[in-house]
């Protein structure tokens, strides 16, 4: 069947499904995202879908675990919930198609085969079709108007550029008795498999693996005084030691909840940081590019760019371009992005220091629209191609805690301290494996 013929045949359609309370509300929600479509009212269809999957998306994605294949059109009914999910989920999509949102679109359709992939949609004629394999046609249509890979091809990077590995992990590793103690991380540092870790400070802890770099940060900076002590006591006899060979510039410093300080204060304290003799990462701003994304936390302003052009015109050294990135579970949006900021910065090599699938929206746990299932595919599409691009210098996923509302999908470990299934797959990552084991589930 073509998807334009369900279009026609279902919009209008009253479903029948009222065998509970939460299947009948699904319902309702999921007759106006109709009503929205045939008005070609699109944002309304992904408003509506987005309500309906913090609501009942949990439930929904419980009921597709327990199946192994479509239920009979019998069967079916006893599955209202995950059936009406699948069906607006895969409506959003069809609404970002049409709108020309190609990115948001193919997001959508890779939820419904991830998470309500036994879900299916009555029409009026009687039958049953699925949202998955209609999703799945629409994946492969998408797909086939663009077959390259977005990939850039440039040379190696200078051997002095060069991390032991791509792979990187970031955690703190504060002092024993404090939330966030090296004694609870450094067991998870290790397990991650990681080549470097960095801890948003400069001090080098005793515990530090030796078959891991540690990269110390600036983290801000409160007058020139107390900097140049950050400095001398901590990171220069790093370096004197062999220990630092590179540094992390100032951590999100034009967010208020991170280092706060005006892009004129960091270009004061950069040749400071020049005349450590090491490569320097840039600040890594929470918005990069300064611009309206959903991967920025929220945060607007045009910190990166001022901060850039000045020191352009001072010539300041800059040798990587710091990158934080937390967007939703769509991969091209995320290499698009990683190509913009290399592009905008004089294509200097990157350092994503932060990244992971995030729902700013969410406001429970359980209302989070991103399952474990489309972070971990998300993750096998990004890890082989980060490795494989040489302009990208390393990347550190950052492990959100499972009780994390906006990342809980994003786990690196679960509340006992274990891998979690996402965790293996990273662990699994390495350079002898650029792909890791595909085979996790």
């Amino acid at each position: 069947m073509k998807l334009n013929f369900f279009l026609n045949l279902i919009i209008g359609t009253s479903v029948v499904f009222s065998s509970s309370t939460f299947a009948e509300e699904a319902w309702k929600v999921t007759s106006k995202a109709w009503e929205a479509f045939g008005k070609n009212d699109f944002n309304a269809v992904e408003r509506l879908a987005n309500e309906s999957v913090r609501r009942w998306g949990e439930k929904a994605r419980e009921h597709n675990n327990e199946l192994f294949k479509l239920p009979s059109a019998k069967e079916a009914k006893k599955y209202n919930t995950l059936n009406e999910i699948a069906t607006i989920v895969w409506l959003k999509g069809e609404a970002l198609f049409k709108k020309g949102d190609r990115d948001g679109a193919l997001a959508a359709y890779y939820a419904v085969v991830a998470d309500y992939e036994f879900g299916q949609t009555w029409d009026n004629k009687g039958w049953y079709w699925s949202p998955a394999a209609s999703s799945r046609d629409r994946i492969a249509e998408l797909s086939s108007q663009n077959r390259s890979e977005l990939s850039l091809i440039t040379d190696p990077l200078p051997t002095a550029l060069q991390l032991p590995g791509k792979k990187g992990i970031c955690f703190t590793l504060r002092a024993k008795g404090m939330k966030g103690s090296w004694i609870q991380n450094i067991p998870r540092v290790k397990a991650t498999g990681s080549y470097w870790n960095y801890t948003w400070g400069s001090n080098r802890v005793d515990a530090q693996p030796q078959n891991m770099e540690f990269i110390p940060m600036t983290w801000g900076a409160w007058g020139k005084e107390g900097f140049y002590k950050v400095l001398t006591n901590e990171v220069i006899p790093q370096i004197r030691a062999g220990k630092a060979k590179r540094l992390f510039g100032f951590n999100e410093p034009d967010k208020k909840e991170q280092a706060n300080m005006p892009y004129t204060e960091a270009l004061k304290y950069w040749p400071m940081l020049e005349d450590l003799g090491i490569p320097l990462c840039s600040p890594a701003c929470a918005n990069p590019l300064s611009d309206i994304d959903g991967s920025t936390q929220g945060v607007r302003g045009t910190w990166m760019r001022d901060f850039m052009r000045e020191a352009d015109k001072r010539n300041y050294r800059m040798d990587y371009i710091g990158v934080h990135w937390y967007g939703g579970a769509s991969p091209r949006s995320f290499k698009e992005r990683m190509i913009q900021v290399y592009e905008a910065y004089n294509r200097r090599p990157l350092l994503i220091s932060e990244f992971a699938v995030a729902d700013w929206g969410a406001k429970s746990v359980k209302g989070n629209t991103h399952s474990p299932e489309s972070v971990l595919k998300f993750m096998k599409n990004i890890l082989p191609w980060l490795e494989s691009q040489n302009w990208i210098a390393g990347y550190a996923w950052f492990s959100f805690g499972k009780d994390e509302t906006v990342g809980t999908s994003s786990a690196l470990f679960d509340l006992e301290g274990n891998l979690t299934t996402l965790g293996r797959f990273y662990q699994s990552v390495t350079n002898e494996n650029p792909d890791g084991d595909q085979q996790i589930r």
